[in-house]
């Protein structure tokens, strides 16, 4: 077994170098039992229930107990959150959001958008190991930490690790798309499982569709078919949630108009309750990081009411 780590390409990747269990409970403060344990009986730690899908069917999550997530937080934080991703990869990353995956595609005339199936749990542990090693870990800490960071063979959907590992593991997947579709004008990203594709023409899509699934799937990954949707020119463009046209992106007319009408029937209504405010400051909230524009237009709105309207309600918006 190879027990000597890389340290050299440990130190200039800023990462803690870990060659035996010693090592690892030195740089965690833990004991060298308890990372055995959580590496050896991983499947003692975890609590496995399913939530509802927005689609349909149910989504499975898998939630670690305290103490296992406390030392994923560690990888996290002092391993993972060193390493690069795709510059396609807009998902779990920090300083991105959904604006700066849907925004690339602003002006386009004609998107596709594909959705991974079982995203996490699809990722297996063989990615996982494959990512510790290639940065420069030995092959018995590369299991333990792939050990530590996996669920039944896959990435746990409860995990602070699985966002990173799997965007990761993505980074060839990202790099042979890019190679792809870059050649012929197509541009890309990826929010997780989430996979944007436009272009000027309906059918330069159409004709790169089959090579993207064929690369997807040589990836280890498979389309859930029942979410692929060609937009054309005429139709509404909606990328994870925010409405791109020729020249803006944001939350779009109708979801602005919506939450304008929410904001006026607090004028109306004496008995407001602490859910509907906690909805609108929550919606507020989003459409300030996302669409900054509207959400200048709704703060002017509000204070236009409250000059307007005694209403205790209105004070209680959060606004910039």
């Amino acid at each position: 077994m190879n027990t000597k780590s890389n340290k050299y390409q440990l130190m200039m990747l800023g990462l803690p170098i870990i060659e035996n269990l010693y090592d690892f409970s030195k740089a965690t403060r833990l004991s060298q039992k308890a990372i055995y344990q959580y590496s050896k009986y991983n499947l003692l730690y975890y609590k496995t229930y399913a939530l509802p899908k927005k689609s349909g069917g149910e989504r499975l999550i898998s939630q670690p107990s305290r103490s296992l997530k406390a030392l994923q937080s560690w990888i996290l934080n002092n391993i993972l959150s060193h390493l690069i991703v795709s510059t396609a990869s807009k998902g779990f990353e920090k300083n991105t959001s959904i604006l700066d995956n849907a925004k690339p595609h602003q002006g386009a005339n004609s998107i596709l958008c594909v959705d991974i199936e079982d995203f996490f749990p699809s990722v297996k542990s063989n990615m996982v190991y494959t990512i510790f090693n290639s940065i420069g870990y030995n092959k018995y800490i590369s299991s333990i930490l792939t050990n530590i960071c996996s669920f039944k063979g896959g990435l746990p959907q409860g995990s602070p690790c699985s966002p990173k590992l799997s965007n990761l593991v993505c980074l060839r997947l990202d790099k042979r798309i890019q190679g792809y579709v870059g050649r012929r004008n197509i541009v890309y990203t990826r929010y997780a499982d989430d996979l944007t594709f436009s272009a000027l023409s309906i059918q330069k899509l159409c004709k790169s569709y089959k090579m993207i699934e064929k690369i997807i799937n040589d990836e280890g990954f498979q389309l859930n078919k029942s979410k692929t949707r060609f937009i054309g020119p005429s139709r509404c463009k909606k990328i994870t949630g925010l409405v791109v046209t020729e020249d803006q992106t944001g939350v779009g007319r109708k979801q602005y108009r919506l939450l304008r009408s929410k904001i006026y029937n607090l004028t109306k209504d004496s008995d407001i309750k602490n859910t509907e405010l906690n909805h609108i400051n929550g919606w507020l909230s989003y459409v300030c990081g996302v669409d900054k524009v509207r959400y200048g237009f709704l703060v002017e709105y509000i204070n236009t009411l409250k000059s307007t309207k005694q209403c205790e309600a209105l004070d209680k918006l959060k606004i910039v």
